[in-house]
């Protein structure tokens, strides 16, 4: 791997963790593409820190007002009835099947990232995430608004002003969503996780799973992609720490030129992931994420074809 492929590698994790469409998977197809050498786990577990960097920028205030209710609520029982130890709980819960998963899968998964075909498989089923997801949580939503069209008006305009807020917790409504009617608790945050453990296979979106897992149960769009970023932390910290430790040899006893691939993907990652977080919070206040399952199908057609023009011709 040489310093071009580790910048181009480093804006493909950085876009593509906050889209919808699988940053792993970007990671084994992209080299398949162009015929480039495998990439080491290490490298596409700091791409992936890099982007928890991206995350932390830009909602260290939120995420800081998390950590000081988690950790105030362990010794004070008044502040267990925040929404910010809530959402701190959940995030608890919904990170302990990525991590279960990470522990006994991560041999098997790290075969996986040289199978692009087995990718491009996994880009259909986060394609059938995202659409299932969407479906469901425009049906709810519909249902809801339908049976309470007296009080339409008042709960609309409160869903605007937490959009307005912009933060990472303002878009969370632990009280219900779009209407106040559906609510986030552990159920939803549990099954949310299970999602997040999915996406340790390559071409399973995290991002993509997380997201279609709430909104299955209705909880506002806006609000699913923020819950996501959140599960994004204690997870990529965590697979970072594991890396860090069993590749250490190979980072720091091999020549400098490892270590330069990583510094410029991490930047290169973190770039683009501060550029992504912004696009992708606006872009799902007003509009599905069916474009981005269009993608994936587009993407794992692609990679079916070259496989076979590779194998035949």
């Amino acid at each position: 791997m040489n310093i071009l492929q580790s910048i181009v590698l480093g804006i493909i994790q950085g876009i593509t963790e906050f889209f919808p469409i699988s940053s792993s998977g970007h990671l084994v197809i992209f080299p398949y593409f162009f015929n480039w050498d495998y990439i080491p786990l290490y490298f596409t577990v700091t791409v992936h820190f890099a982007t928890l960097a991206a995350v932390v920028t830009v909602f260290y205030k939120e995420i800081f007002r998390i950590i000081r209710a988690v950790i105030l609520g362990i010794f004070i029982r008044r502040q267990r009835t925040s929404d910010n130890f809530k959402i701190g709980i959940f995030l608890i819960i919904a990170s302990i099947p990525a991590a279960v998963a990470g522990f006994f899968l991560d041999d098997y998964v790290e075969s996986l990232f040289s199978k692009p075909i087995v990718v491009a498989t996994f880009l259909l089923v986060t394609a059938l995430f995202l659409w299932l997801g969407e479906l469901r949580g425009r049906h709810i939503e519909a249902g809801i608004i339908n049976s309470q069209d007296s009080t339409r008006g008042k709960y609309s305009s409160s869903g605007s002003k937490e959009d307005k807020k912009g933060g990472l917790i303002g878009g969370i409504d632990l009280n219900g969503s779009g209407i106040k009617k559906v609510k986030f608790n552990f159920f939803i945050a549990a099954v949310t996780g299970i999602g997040q453990a999915l996406a340790i296979f390559p071409g399973i979106s995290r991002s993509g799973t997380t997201i279609s897992f709430a909104r299955f149960f209705g909880i506002k769009r806006s609000e699913a992609v923020r819950f996501s970023f959140l599960m994004l932390v204690p997870v990529i910290i965590g697979s970072f720490a594991f890396e860090l430790y069993r590749s250490s040899s190979i980072i720091f006893e091999n020549d400098t030129g490892v270590i330069q691939n990583l510094a410029t993907g991490f930047l290169s990652s973190y770039l683009a992931g501060l550029v992504a977080i912004k696009f992708i919070v606006y872009l799902t206040r007003k509009k599905n994420l069916n474009v981005f399952a269009i993608y994936c199908i587009c993407l794992a057609a692609a990679v079916f074809i070259f496989f076979m023009i590779k194998k035949f011709i």
